[in-house]
């Protein structure tokens, strides 16, 4: 049965995040920088470098280092041309509208645990774009499969040493690989991992594990596969340098995705337990632990986080992979620093996803330990999307109303991260606003970084 969800294609993204500037127009320049020296103007449209199209700011990074550089600029209905000298790779100090000048890759996909297809129809349009574009990878440490490049892209990335690059392996097997992605047939990506390591860039990759199609022999040899290409392992520079682990999540909208398992706290424990002799031994043959399991293992386990040292600087922290020993450590400093008494007498709860509720809960421990403050914690259960979701950053609005309102013991403000809202704004998943949700919560709720120095300053700072 056809998938019906409103995934974007170019057509909608067109029309969803048209610039108000053309896309590779000029929306900054650096006061005293080479190109306002040299007369370029806000709008300006930059169409070349040195003769080479522009496709998205790493074309302009990549062509714009050299030493002299010559611009093909449009203003208005006239083309220009600027020619300038500086130093290597020094900065012309230009910001674009926007990363890339054509289309966002689209993702084409069907992932078995994709969530964009176990969102309702009816949430804003964006939440629908799936990117799998190698350029927000390098940019943004998005996770791509490099099952979408167009001709011509994987000798670009090699070519322009696009590195590192955020990978979703999830199996070396092609067939099991294959199945994963929702594809019709298998899809090796050994070979272009080869490729790209031998072209000096390194990688981090992932691996989304989901009962019975890449957990038992499968996922070894899928670590076993990567390991082997490590830089230690290869004796160069490039290779995967890392491998992130994370369980499969789900909502309760599935009805037209294939049947998957999910993990429970025991078999996350299981997972954490099997594997730490494993990453171990690569510390001892590779240097590094290698292989790092999400926080939702541990917790989800009921296990100790690992220590700080074990994160190895936190290479797949942009997956999440760390967070909660970031949370933990900044606790412990909190200890050491906070003041005997605040500023002022405050009821606060802390309203946060299930997952987070006894990292709250520890945190808002230590608050209570100053004169004056009284925290709590509302841990909240997801409503809207149900399966095994539990983080904050996907809590909507009404179900933050819902919980507040039958919350006992409820504060006379509630401090909620900013993860809940989307990026930028006030507003939640299912476009409720902020102000929605204080007016019908009868309560200030204020939207705070998730860090425990963010809420030492909103509580302390008077």
């Amino acid at each position: 049965m056809a998938l019906t969800l409103p995934v974007a294609t170019h057509e909608r993204l067109e029309h969803l995040e048209r610039p108000t500037l053309p896309r590779n127009a000029i929306e900054a320049l650096d006061a005293g920088s080479i190109a306002q020296e040299a007369g370029l103007q806000l709008g300006d449209v930059v169409l070349s470098v040195n003769g080479h199209p522009l496709t998205d700011v790493v074309d302009w990074r990549f062509y714009s280092a050299a030493e002299e550089v010559t611009l093909a600029v449009k203003r208005g209905d006239d083309l220009l041309t600027f020619s300038l000298e500086k130093g290597f790779d020094e900065p012309l100090g230009i910001t674009f509208a926007e990363d890339l000048f054509d289309r966002m890759h689209i993702c084409k996909n069907k992932c078995v645990f994709c969530f964009l297809y176990q969102q309702p129809k009816g949430l804003r349009p964006s939440l629908y774009v799936k990117d799998d574009d190698f350029r927000l990878s390098f940019l943004h440490s998005n996770y791509v499969t490099l099952t979408n490049l167009k001709p011509g892209e994987l000798d670009r990335i090699c070519e322009q040493r696009l590195s590192p690059l955020y990978v979703s392996v999830h199996a070396t097997d092609p067939e099991a690989r294959g199945k994963i992605l929702g594809r019709r047939g298998p899809e090796p990506i050994l070979p272009i991992l080869e490729r790209l390591v031998e072209a000096r860039i390194q990688i981090h990759a992932q691996v989304v594990l989901v009962p019975h199609y890449n957990d038992g022999e499968i996922f070894f040899q899928t670590i076993t596969d990567l390991a082997n290409l490590h830089p230690k392992k290869r004796g160069a520079f490039g290779g995967i340098i890392s491998v992130a682990v994370v369980p499969i999540g789900i909502t309760q909208f599935r009805e037209r995705l294939a049947p998957v398992d999910t993990w429970n706290g025991e078999q996350k424990a299981w997972w954490v337990h099997e594997l730490e002799p494993l990453r171990n031994w690569y510390l001892k043959e590779l240097g590094t632990r290698f292989v790092y399991l999400s926080d939702e293992f541990y917790l989800g386990g009921g296990l100790p986080i690992p220590s700080r040292s074990q994160y190895e600087g936190f290479p797949q922290l942009e997956d999440g992979i760390g967070l909660v020993r970031l949370f933990l450590d900044e606790c412990e400093k909190l200890k050491r620093d906070l003041p005997k008494r605040a500023p002022r007498p405050r009821k606060v709860t802390f309203a946060t996803g299930e997952i987070a509720g006894p990292l709250l809960t520890q945190l808002a421990e230590i608050f209570n330990k100053v004169e004056g403050l009284e925290i709590n914690v509302c841990a909240i259960h997801n409503k809207f999307f149900e399966g095994n979701i539990n983080i904050a950053g996907l809590i909507v609005g009404r179900d933050l109303v819902d919980a507040l309102k039958a919350f006992p013991e409820l504060g006379d403000e509630v401090l909620i991260p900013n993860v809940m809202l989307r990026d930028g704004t006030e507003v939640f998943l299912d476009e409720m606003t902020l102000e929605q949700v204080n007016t019908e919560v009868g309560r200030p709720v204020v939207a705070i970084d998730r860090t425990p120095a963010a809420a030492a300053r909103y509580l302390l700072d008077g």
